[in-house]
C-alpha cells in the first residue's frame, strides 16, 4: 500500500530540486522515485544521500504525503526487514509484522537526529528490530486451546473450542471481556491488530501490549487447568465474572457463522 501510494504521488507531489539539495545533483527537479534509484547506486556519495534524506525527513514532519515519500524512499530496506521477520508466516501474521515495521519507521522519521551521518542506517535499524520483535511475539503467542485437533473427527471445531476457552477465562476472572474480545478479534477472526487498535482509539503498541499481557495470563491458566472449555457454559456466574459480562460473549459465539459448530444448550 505504501509503495503504491509512493509511486502515485512521487511524479507530481514528491519532488526535490537538485540544486537545493546538493551540488553533486543536477540543477533540475528530481521525483523521489528517481532519487531512490540514485541512492541505491554504488557511486552516489554518502553526503548526497544524507542531504536527500534530510530534505525528505524535514518535509515528512510537516506533510503526510511526504511521510509516504520517506517510507517509499527506504522501501527496499523495509521490504527486507518485513521479509526476514515474516518468513513462513500466514498473510495475517505477515500483516502484523509489516505494520510493526512501518510504525517503527514512522516514529524514527519523526524523532531521528538529522545531524547523524549515514542517516539511512539509523533510520532503518528500528524497523529491523520491530520486525523481529513482532515475529517473536506472533510465534510465542499461545493458542487459546489446550489440545491438538483430531483430524479424524470432522465434527470437532477448533474455533468453537477457542471461543469457549475465552468465555471460561472471563468467567474465571483470568482476563476481562474486553481482553477476550481483543484476542478473538485478532486471533480468531480476520481482523488485524492495527485496525482493531484504531477502532479502540489506542496505539498499535498499546493494543499489542494489552493483548500480550492477557495471552500470558490465559496461557498460564490453561496450562494449570484453571481454564477449560467445558466450564464456559456453566449457568452460575462467579463473583469475578457477573452475568452481564459473560452473556454478551455467549451471544457472540452463538452468532458465529454456520461454518462453526453451534453451542449445545446448557443443561
Amino acid at each position: 500500500m505504501v509503495e503504491n501510494a509512493f509511486r502515485h504521488l512521487a511524479p507530481t507531489h514528491l519532488v526535490l530540486n537538485g540544486d537545493q539539495v546538493h551540488p553533486w545533483l543536477e540543477p533540475r527537479p528530481y521525483p523521489l522515485t528517481e532519487l531512490r534509484r540514485i541512492l541505491l547506486t554504488d557511486g552516489t556519495p554518502y553526503e548526497v544521500r544524507d542531504e536527500v534524506w534530510r530534505h525528505t525527513i524535514r518535509a515528512a514532519r510537516r506533510s503526510s504525503d511526504w511521510m509516504t515519500g520517506a517510507l517509499g524512499l527506504c522501501m527496499p530496506a523495509l521490504r527486507a526487514a518485513a521479509s526476514r521477520a515474516g518468513r513462513g508466516f500466514s498473510p495475517a501474521d505477515r500483516y502484523e509484522v509489516e505494520s510493526a515495521v512501518v510504525a517503527a519507521t514512522i516514529q524514527q522519521v519523526r524523532t531521528i537526529n538529522l545531524s547523524y551521518w549515514r542517516l539511512a542506517w539509523y533510520l532503518t535499524r528500528p524497523a529491523h528490530r520491530a520486525g523481529l520483535s513482532a515475529r517473536k511475539h506472533e510465534m510465542d503467542a499461545p493458542t487459546p486451546y489446550g489440545g491438538a485437533r483430531n483430524e479424524s473427527d470432522p465434527g470437532l471445531d477448533t474455533r468453537g473450542n477457542c471461543d469457549l476457552v475465552l468465555i471460561a477465562a472471563v468467567r474465571g476472572g483470568v482476563i476481562t471481556a474486553s481482553e477476550a474480545d481483543l484476542i478473538a478479534s485478532t486471533r480468531l477472526e480476520d481482523n488485524v491488530l492495527a485496525d482493531v487498535a484504531q477502532r479502540l482509539g489506542v496505539s498499535y503498541k498499546a493494543a499489542a501490549k494489552r493483548r500480550e499481557r492477557a495471552e500470558k495470563r490465559l496461557a498460564k491458566a490453561i496450562r494449570s487447568g484453571d481454564v477449560q472449555a467445558s466450564t464456559a457454559l456453566d449457568t452460575e456466574p462467579t463473583a469475578s465474572s457477573p452475568a452481564g459480562v459473560v452473556v454478551p460473549l455467549l451471544s457472540k459465539v452463538a452468532a458465529l457463522p454456520v461454518s462453526h459448530s453451534r453451542l449445545r444448550p446448557a443443561s
